[in-house]
């Protein structure tokens, strides 16, 4: 590799873990996301560019369309390149896009992503195209278009110690419920995913026009203001279950626990059954969540035959009583004697998710509950046409929440008047 400046000088302190573990080739993913002027994108182009300098491989940098290409991605390349000084080093074409690292030949290629076939097409017959940057991966609508592009890529068996990587830089859509949030902001990461969220106050380069102008933002809107310049997936604004708290639940924990609460919401084509187990410490108001099974396309008969190989049968199940029918057939059929309906009424959607929203905390370990902590992660208040938030949770990706709801009306402490076969649920 030719000699450059010490990097790590370039690199503020936040970014350093990144540049560690991108030097050390750990991950497959890395991932760099946060608010405006986090200076991710800029860290990332000079990782890059050390690694063009340092292994015979080639590079793709991507954006969703082609006319972004050369005021983004190429142009932070080209800073990276001055800034670590090796502007002789290397040859710029801007027709087409191109960056080329004279003493070895290997290249940096451009591409827009409107057009999957002309990624599919690229060839590189001197080096392996090992390297991938995907700059505002938020643009892409669906995970499919990226996952495509990624597979374009990961194709041949490397040689030499070589390793594919790819980067994904980003700030994070408001939306939970975007795909990249969902991804991303999770305490689930595989284990070939790095992920580093930066904002403005971890970049020392930043320009004081522009902390002033973060400050104001600030004092005229705080939710904007953690969305645009802190990286915050707000949402509606308004945060839903702040008492969340994901860790491992031990062994000896869960031994210990006994007030056993147990619910189901029922599915089969495209909504999945969900039943969640779970044990309530009334002194302490906290929630642990124990088990829970969530698969589509799963009968009453094999949901009864897992219950029971769980030995879960020890205690009653309350199931979403608009399905009498499931019920009854747990029951009489499949030897879930202690199945029973939820209670109905109305404004008891609302009530339930208050009350567990009131809780001191909602304890979720991710390997026991996974689906559990990603519905929990994930949801958001629904909204009226102006954007203004509802007092109700958004009625999707929320089977795990409804089961909860259900398994702990006994609970909750308003014996409000429910109405029995009323359909609020």
């Amino acid at each position: 590799m030719e000699k450059v400046i010490n990097p790590v000088k370039l690199f503020p302190p936040k970014f350093r873990s990144f540049l560690k573990a991108s030097k050390q080739q750990k991950y497959l993913y890395y991932v760099n996301k946060g608010g405006r002027g986090s200076g991710k994108s800029s860290d990332v182009a000079m990782d890059i560019i050390l690694d063009m300098m340092e292994k015979p491989i080639n590079a793709l940098a991507i954006r969703k369309v082609d006319n972004t290409l050369e005021g983004s991605v190429y142009s932070q390349l080209l800073w990276a390149i001055d800034q670590l000084q090796v502007s002789h080093l290397w040859k710029a074409n801007k027709s087409p896009l191109k960056l080329t690292f004279l003493p070895r030949g290997n290249e940096i290629l451009f591409r827009g992503a409107q057009d999957p076939a002309r990624i599919k097409s690229i060839k590189s017959p001197k080096f392996p195209l090992t390297l991938l940057w995907i700059e505002e991966l938020a643009e892409f609508k669906t995970e499919d278009e990226v996952t495509t592009i990624i597979n374009s890529i990961l194709r041949g068996k490397l040689d030499g110690g070589l390793k594919y990587k790819v980067h994904f830089t980003y700030n994070p859509p408001k939306r939970k419920q975007s795909w990249v949030n969902k991804r991303f902001e999770t305490s689930m990461l595989p284990d070939n995913t790095f992920v580093l969220h930066s904002d403005y106050r971890d970049n020392p380069f930043i320009a004081d026009e522009f902390i002033e102008e973060a400050e104001e933002a600030k004092r005229r809107n705080e939710f904007k203001y953690r969305w645009e310049y802190l990286g915050e997936p707000i949402g509606s604004g308004v945060v839903p279950f702040s008492n969340l708290e994901f860790r491992k639940i031990t062994d000896e924990e869960y031994n210990h626990f006994d007030n056993i609460k147990q619910g189901m919401d029922f599915g089969y084509a495209t909504d999945p059954l969900a039943f969640v187990r779970c044990h309530y410490d009334r002194k302490r108001r906290t929630l642990y969540l124990m088990d829970e099974l969530y698969q589509v396309k799963l009968s009453n008969r094999e949901a009864a035959e897992w219950i029971k190989k769980k030995g879960y049968t020890d205690f009653e199940v309350v199931c979403d009583s608009a399905e009498p029918k499931s019920i009854n057939e747990l029951k009489s059929e499949h030897g879930i004697r202690r199945a029973t309906g939820a209670k109905k009424g109305p404004g008891s959607v609302e009530h339930g998710e208050k009350w567990l929203d009131d809780l001191e905390a909602i304890v979720i370990d991710p390997n026991r509950t996974p689906n559990a902590a990603r519905e929990f992660e994930n949801i958001d208040y629904q909204t009226d046409r102006d954007g203004n938030p509802k007092p109700k949770l958004e009625d999707k990706d929320n089977h795990i929440i409804d089961a909860l709801r259900y398994a702990l009306e006994g609970e909750m402490s308003n014996k409000r008047a429910f109405i029995s076969g009323v359909n609020a649920w």
